[in-house]
């Protein structure tokens, strides 16, 4: 048995205990500290700052956070989102997002074929444009070999 007065003689902050040598119990499972996290923390930190607003003008006079997070205003008819942050120096910073209109900004969609629209193509292609195409390649070979009999022509004189 261990006293632990006797060896740091009469200390008021230990108590008599008697210890009979301390050594780990592994028969009972170790405990993974993140268990023991409360679950609110874990999402703590997914929560937006900032609230619903009619209309731009409030966010000037709503106030932040002094610590610099960033604050959200969306607002309530979806037309944008403004987020205000308290900067370095003191005054605060609005940003406004509004979505983009596609349409506005010509960008042109892909256009899309169903399997039997392709089909029909692929057939009038089939019959009409291979006769013309034929036509235009005998001609360009037509060119082309008067082309060359030119080129002989020159190199023998």
């Amino acid at each position: 048995m261990y006293n632990a007065n006797s060896m740091y003689g009469n200390n008021p902050y230990l108590n008599n205990y008697n210890y009979q040598g301390v050594q780990p119990n592994y028969s009972q499972p170790i405990q993974n500290q993140m268990q023991q996290v409360p679950v609110t923390q874990n999402f703590r930190a997914a929560i937006l700052q900032g609230k619903q607003i009619d209309s731009l003008d409030v966010v000037k006079a709503t106030d932040i956070p002094l610590d610099g997070s960033v604050s959200y205003f969306p607002l309530a008819d979806g037309s944008a989102i403004a987020t205000k942050q308290l900067q370095p120096d003191g005054t605060s910073k609005i940003v406004v997002f509004k979505p983009v209109n596609d349409s506005e900004n010509n960008v042109e969609q892909p256009k899309y074929i169903t399997e039997s629209d392709l089909k029909a193509q692929i057939k009038d292609f089939n019959s009409k444009d291979i006769k013309d195409i034929k036509e235009e390649l005998k001609l360009l070979k037509r060119q082309i070999e008067d082309i060359t009999d030119d080129m002989k022509d020159k190199k023998e004189k």
